[in-house]
């Protein structure tokens, strides 16, 4: 009798954490669909003119990593695998996670596991949300808010730098500051962000400086983009480091390395 009761147990609990993956997933796929079909695929391509505006680093940038001739209004899918932790002094969780990226509009759906919590971030038409779940069953924390808006574009801004495509969408306006350094405004509907693009001696994006909440405090923020590859046709960086500059001190909490990548 114990040992059915234990099969029935251990049965339960499959069937649980399956449907709390086929949840998760379904409401990803909805954000996914949503954020692919805010405008029309054209498949019109980039050209030399179309950079015309941009300050002087940027456009040189852009000429590098090979945007001409690619794809105007296409998607990335990107694969991650990394660590994330919450506390200055806690431990590294190993995470895996999908991330879909869009240049017009700019905007990003990103889905984490980190067994057994499901993170699903997303910023879509301006709009951001974070939706922390236990197994994709039970949302722990859902975020959403003015600074949560603000915050999730932020991070979409900065992360261009793994689809540089949508460094061209008209949302953004460009300031130069020196010959290594940009500044970028981004509005999308009612949210406006900004931030810093630092250029190595390559010419290549190296880091991206912003302010972004950390719950409800406004924060320096360091994005850090390493190791460029030619992945279909474009020279991105495959890894970034997420860092707090905070007054005790920086705090690394995230990095990741991009395992697999397309443009559909």
């Amino acid at each position: 009798m114990m040992a059915l009761i234990i099969v029935l147990f251990v049965f339960t609990l499959v069937l649980y954490i399956f449907y709390g993956y086929y949840r998760f997933n379904t409401l990803v796929e909805k954000d996914k669909e949503q954020l692919f079909n805010l405008t029309g695929n054209s498949e019109k391509l980039v050209t030399k003119e179309d950079l015309a505006h941009l300050p002087n680093s940027m456009k040189n940038y852009l000429i590098k990593v090979g945007v001409i001739g690619k794809c105007k209004d296409c998607h990335a899918i990107i694969k991650q695998s990394g660590q994330i932790k919450q506390k200055q002094n806690g431990k590294w969780t190993d995470f895996t996670a999908k991330q879909f990226m869009t240049a017009k509009p700019v905007g990003f759906v990103w889905a984490a596991k980190a067994f057994p919590v499901f993170v699903k971030d997303k910023s879509i038409e301006g709009v951001g949300e974070v939706n922390i779940s236990f197994l994709g069953l039970k949302s722990i924390a859902v975020n959403q808010s003015t600074e949560t808006d603000e915050s999730a574009l932020g991070r979409c801004l900065g992360e261009l730098a793994f689809y540089p495509v949508g460094f061209l969408n008209n949302t953004i306006v460009w300031k130069d500051i020196d010959e290594n350094l940009v500044k970028a405004t981004i509005i999308v509907g009612d949210t406006t962000t900004e931030g810093f693009f630092h250029f190595d001696e390559n010419g290549l994006i190296d880091r991206f400086e912003s302010k972004r909440y950390k719950d409800e405090t406004l924060e320096n923020f360091t994005g850090k983009v390493e190791n460029y590859q030619i992945i279909c046709g474009l020279y991105i960086p495959t890894k970034i480091k997420a860092i707090w500059n905070l007054k005790s001190g920086d705090f690394e909490y995230f990095n990741c390395d991009i395992v697999d990548y397309r443009i559909e």
